[in-house]
């Protein structure tokens, strides 16, 4: 939320599709659904590069630095212990200055980042550049969208989040063309061309993030200040769980004091705690196997793709029946499919793993940012998600140092995989 929404909103609206809009003039098109499009765009860029295509750079990192799987993983496990620092900053500052000057300043870092990677001389090197990558990530990425995107919508929040999320199952298939480049041209030509890209791209979509539909004589969902209702249809998806546009706008300190904000952040980082060692080691576990690197890729990609139906699911089941049944279910299914890779030796094994896991990992990630939007309000969502951040992170921190640590004193990933499953279905 911006410091002066009146002039933020002026200077918006000589920037472009928000001249008409008024209390009496609505446009056909909500346009709290291009902001949805432009979170998918950013969301797909940030997948395909970063977020799950970092991942194809482990292999050429121990080659290049002669380093242990253990040491590469400690640079993908720093970026989550920067956010859990962060985090309650980040939450704050977006409150302060608004998500869209906010998320500008993170492209620009995103891709400094990146090109000062492609310079590393030596692991430490890279650890220091990664973490500005992250920063970017972290500046640019998940807490300032989804803090729009609460903003915008509020009977239909779980379709426009699970809309969004689906930029990570479409970043996913570009997955395998930066695994190609990478082994094709080199990895450090390949992050510096990353690196200009994502400045490019990046800005315009940050602009495109306007704060708050009241600004612009919006209610969420596109209802006209004078008619909007709650009708029976939201009053029963208020009862049933799902969203619903009367939100218990706590204090930040009343919210830390409950109990529902520690057991979202603790069920939350239990979910995710197989997918932090997945994100680092998913392909060299494959390739240990007999899978080539560029057919491991390939398997990543096709692992985020199936997730859209799973952020479908999630997505539209929450707003019909609410989330914490199906979000249940999804942690169990998360588990039993980290099992299936932990046993595999095949590749038929390895797809059935990437089919339960895909489905599974993208039902429980959109509901889970569904319970915490309901949980946290419109008005406190960014600064309470913050506050979240070190809670869920510590896992995501640990598993993936733990699985190398695993790998490099066993030679298998086996016995990390199976602790890893036990605490996610947990």
């Amino acid at each position: 939320m911006d410091p002066d929404p009146s002039s933020e909103s002026q200077l918006n609206k000589r920037e472009g599709p928000l001249d008409t809009p008024t209390v009496n003039q609505q446009p056909r098109v909500f346009y709290g659904w291009f902001i949805v499009a432009a979170a998918t765009l950013a969301s797909t860029i940030q997948s395909s590069v970063f977020n799950v295509g970092a991942q194809t750079l482990v292999l050429p990192l121990t080659r290049e630095f002669n380093a242990s799987r253990t040491a590469v993983s400690i640079a993908f496990s720093l970026r989550r212990l920067e956010g859990g620092l962060t985090g309650p900053i980040e939450g704050y500052l977006i409150h302060w200055i608004g998500p869209r000057r906010y998320m500008v300043g993170g492209w620009v870092i995103f891709g400094v980042g990146f090109i000062t990677s492609g310079f590393s001389q030596n692991i430490y090197q890279f650890y220091g550049a990664f973490l500005l990558v992250t920063l970017g990530q972290s500046v640019a990425g998940f807490l300032p969208i989804v803090t729009v995107l609460i903003n915008w919508f509020d009977r239909w929040r779980g379709r426009a989040i699970a809309i969004y999320q689906l930029g990570g199952s479409l970043g996913a298939l570009l997955i395998p063309v930066l695994a190609w480049l990478i082994l094709s041209l080199g990895w450090r030509q390949t992050v510096i061309g990353v690196g200009i890209a994502v400045i490019i791209m990046g800005v315009p979509l940050a602009l495109m993030m306007r704060p708050n539909p009241e600004d612009y004589g919006y209610l969420p969902d596109g209802a006209k200040p004078d008619t909007r209702k709650v009708d029976d249809a939201t009053q029963e998806a208020g009862a049933s769980g799902a969203s619903s546009s009367i939100e218990s706008e706590q204090t930040v300190s009343e919210a830390l004091r409950s109990r529902n904000f520690w057991f979202l952040g603790f069920s939350h980082s239990a979910g995710i705690t197989a997918w932090g060692a997945l994100q680092v080691h998913q392909i060299p576990a494959m390739v240990d196997i007999g899978i080539g690197e560029l057919a491991a890729a390939g398997i990543l990609s096709y692992t985020l793709v199936i997730a859209a139906l799973g952020r479908l699911i999630g997505g539209f089941l929450g707003d019909i029946v609410g989330p914490k049944k199906v979000t249940g279910l999804a942690f169990i299914s998360q588990g039993i499919a980290v099992v299936i890779l932990a046993f595999a030796t095949s590749v038929t094994q390895v797809m059935i793993f990437a089919t339960v896991f895909g489905i599974a990992f993208g039902t429980r990630g959109t509901l889970m940012t569904v319970l915490r939007a309901e949980v946290f309000g419109r008005k406190n969502f960014s600064r309470l998600a913050g506050w979240m951040d070190p809670v869920s992170s510590v896992s995501v921190f640990i598993s993936p140092i733990f699985a190398g640590l695993i790998y490099d004193s066993s030679g298998s990933y086996q016995t990390a995989f199976l602790v890893l499953a036990a605490v996610n279905a947990s």
